[in-house]
């Protein structure tokens, strides 16, 4: 059997990110699109909805590296490349340097114009809903619902000197996220078959009805080299998980997408992380995350959230992910370090 030939993203100058070009996220509850989880988001027009990926931003912050510049302020973009660029000012490896290792992720239309800044999205990436059955201490009201109920109940949360912080406050919601949802659906149904990786996550992905929508419409497309990714914390009900899990591998079987991957939160052992990720009970998620390992046709990630918390128990869970591999050798570990919490 020949191994596909692998294609790289066609960069002419630095700093090209393929990120840029490549990966959207849609923020349904929030009505915002970024091509980058650390970038600006962007307002979705419901009206222009498939421009998602190509709105004007978007496009020229790809034109203001195409012309050998970081998309600063100074240079009429957002200044969010920010992170990347002071990594590779010390000489670091940055997420956008990764990023254009990772082979056959290359919009169509760049195989014949490698400037091309009006593309194809290959890696869509879609928080559903914020509704969550934890609240994690690094977490807020935007991406849980357990949070925006703590709010609700004792108030703007503060830092010690009694000044509000900005990003924990309770949102009204979004008028247009029903809308967005639907047009997400459909976007799906037309374009599935072009996208190399989905992601769907929350909130916390299992308990949201949307889930269910998603996989409705996956179940309509033929999309046969697609890799659908769902990140959940594994504290949900045995049987919604396992019943969730047979309808991908309903999914595989008839060819409808041609990969699955789990990817559980998880960002220590013990009780420095249940205290760190309020909701979290270890034994409940070795329960889900063992049955996991036996199911041969997911593949399995882990992810962690590096905190001050929980730094001193990730040894230990390090420790069980190498017993687990003597079952399942292609478990990986990720992890990365909590960025711009003043706390």
């Amino acid at each position: 059997m020949f191994e596909k030939e692998k294609t790289y993203f066609p960069k002419t100058k630095d700093p090209q990110c393929q990120l840029k070009w490549n990966w959207s996220t849609l923020w349904l509850n929030e009505g915002a699109t970024n091509s980058c989880h650390r970038c600006l988001k962007i307002p979705i027009d419901p009206e222009n909805f498939d421009d998602f990926h190509n709105l004007p931003h978007k496009i020229k912050e790809r034109e203001i590296m195409l012309s050998g510049k970081w998309p600063t302020v100074e240079n009429g973009g957002s200044g969010h490349c920010n992170h990347c660029k002071k990594v590779e000012d010390v000489g670091g490896t940055s997420d956008r340097m990764n990023m254009l290792k990772m082979p056959n992720q290359v919009p169509p239309e760049m195989a014949n114009n490698p400037l091309a800044t009006s593309v194809t999205p290959k890696i869509l990436e879609i928080f559903m809903n914020d509704t969550c059955n934890m609240k994690c201490t690094y977490c807020g009201p935007k991406e849980s619902s357990r949070w925006k109920s703590e709010l609700r109940k004792h108030g703007h949360l503060t830092d010690p000197d009694g000044v509000p912080l900005h990003d924990f406050h309770v949102m009204p919601k979004n008028k247009n996220q029903r809308l967005f949802l639907e047009k997400t659906k459909d976007w799906l149904l037309r374009n599935a078959h072009t996208l190399s990786r989905l992601h769907l996550l929350g909130g916390e992905t299992f308990y949201q009805s949307e889930l269910d929508e998603m996989l409705d419409t996956l179940e309509k497309v033929k999309a046969k080299h697609l890799e659908v990714n769902i990140v959940s914390n594994l504290m949900v009900k045995e049987e919604r998980f396992t019943s969730v899990n047979e309808r991908i591998k309903r999914l595989l079987k008839d060819r409808r997408i041609g990969r699955f991957d789990l990817t559980a939160s998880i960002d220590g052992w013990g009780p420095e992380a249940e205290y760190a990720r309020t909701g979290l009970k270890c034994d409940h998620f070795e329960k889900l995350f063992s049955h996991a390992v036996n199911q041969k046709w997911m593949t399995l990630h882990t992810n962690q959230t590096i905190t001050a918390m929980t730094v001193k128990s990730i040894p230990t869970f390090v420790e069980k992910v190498k017993e687990y591999r003597k079952q399942n050798p292609k478990i990986s570990i990720r992890a990365g370090a909590l960025t711009g919490q003043p706390y």
